[in-house]
């Protein structure tokens, strides 16, 4: 009887240790994956900001130094048409996006993928407002800046015309001399006939 009470005794404390190293490590299984994954604190633009032109870059901060490793930023018109495919750049938290062309006038939807300080992927969205259409502006002011060395010609044809008046009075001069020789030879054939015709009266 005393033998069997005392197994009873010894087999209570080594079924309460296992029970309890069972319970603490299914509560360090359920704290672990809220402590795991990084988070997006802030992005530039934000969240459904508008603005008046296109950005030159897409500034993501994470809570911790997130891995070089595949990040990826996708952005799509609001048609769902892909307008930039984007390897950021990594610096520490930070995640650098920089667009090599500008984003056109209206609502972009900006798709982010980078790699978690504890190494699983993280992704998640957000949209941007473009009130101006800076590609458009660009193209409808190069026919105006190619019109202007048309300006410019008129100055190179007043001096030809100034070329071609000097020509015709440098001309002009040079036959006022012949003019008075031939009229010095008319004055003197006309004395010499009257000469002739006294002496023979």
């Amino acid at each position: 009887m005393n033998t069997l009470l005392s197994r009873r005794a010894s087999v209570r404390p080594a079924a309460l240790a296992a029970l309890f190293a069972a319970l603490l490590a299914a509560l360090l299984a359920l704290g672990a994956p809220a402590q795991a994954h990084d988070t997006l604190l802030e992005s530039d633009p934000a969240d459904g900001a508008t603005l008046e032109t296109s950005p030159e870059a897409i500034t993501l901060t994470f809570s911790a130094d997130i891995l070089d490793v595949s990040p990826l930023v996708r952005i799509t018109d609001e048609n769902g048409e892909q307008l930039a495919e984007i390897t950021p750049s990594i610096d520490g938290p930070v995640a650098t996006a920089t667009l090599e062309e500008p984003l056109p006038a209206g609502t972009s939807t900006v798709q982010w993928r980078v790699v978690s300080s504890d190494g699983h992927p993280i992704e998640g969205t957000f949209e941007v407002t473009v009130e101006q259409d800076t590609a458009a502006e660009e193209t409808t002011e190069a026919p105006a800046e190619e019109s202007a060395p048309a300006e410019t010609a008129a100055p190179a044809v007043e001096g030809e015309q100034a070329t071609a008046e000097a020509a015709e009075e440098e001309s002009g001069s040079s036959m006022t001399p012949l003019l008075i020789v031939l009229g010095v030879a008319v004055v003197g054939a006309v004395v010499a006939v009257l000469l002739i015709m006294r002496r023979r009266d």
